[in-house]
């Protein structure tokens, strides 16, 4: 079994992801504009991959094991149908993105997290890469799309089985997020996607 501790930037809030070897996670960058956005609000946009993108590490939830400052997750939804963005409210460290239900067990963890990153082999996945930024590195294409999927429903139907699609440090066990998600409106989002 190969863990991989994690913090967030100030050190607040620690944890340790479980079974963190390549053939149980998916390394990807996202170059969509919705995570462009949420790394500019959390003031991290200097982390993002040339292009804009934003490197993730995509997980069973149930692998994440928050061991010290969980009163400090907290939740951001760039619109009222956004993904649930988490994050650290003592430093703004992005955490992970999930959707609106732990039904779906993934997260995509913010890999900054992350002191050592070898753990999880080299980038597999590039996404969304016509939303990407026109400057010098940027990635022309996607990669590796459907190696993630059948990757994640590879990792979500044992966990149904098991029962282990239902643990997540981000919702509670009726399955509402463990601390109200704050909306932006709509004069804060526009603000955010300006390239």
């Amino acid at each position: 079994m190969t863990d991989a501790p994690f913090s967030c930037s100030c050190g607040t809030l620690k944890g340790v992801l479980h079974d963190a070897a390549p053939q149980h996670v998916c390394h990807l960058v996202c170059y969509c504009r919705d995570c462009r956005a949420f790394a500019r609000h959390m003031g991290c946009a200097d982390q993002l991959e040339p292009g804009g993108g934003s490197a993730l590490v995509q997980v069973l939830p149930a692998r994440i094991d928050i061991t010290q400052g969980a009163d400090s997750i907290a939740c951001l939804r760039l619109s009222p149908k956004g993904l649930h963005r988490w994050y650290a409210s003592c430093c703004n460290t992005p955490l992970a993105n999930t959707v609106s239900t732990p039904r779906v067990p993934m997260a995509g963890m913010w890999r900054g997290l992350f002191d050592q990153t070898d753990v999880f082999g080299p980038v597999r996945t590039l996404g969304f890469t016509k939303h990407a930024l026109k400057e010098r590195g940027a990635p022309r294409r996607d990669k590796g799309l459907f190696a993630m999927l059948s990757g994640l429903i590879g990792r979500a139907v044992p966990a149904w089985i098991s029962g282990d699609a239902r643990r997540t440090p981000f919702f509670d066990e009726a399955g509402a997020p463990v601390t109200a998600p704050v909306v932006l409106d709509l004069k804060q989002r526009n603000t955010l996607y300006k390239n």
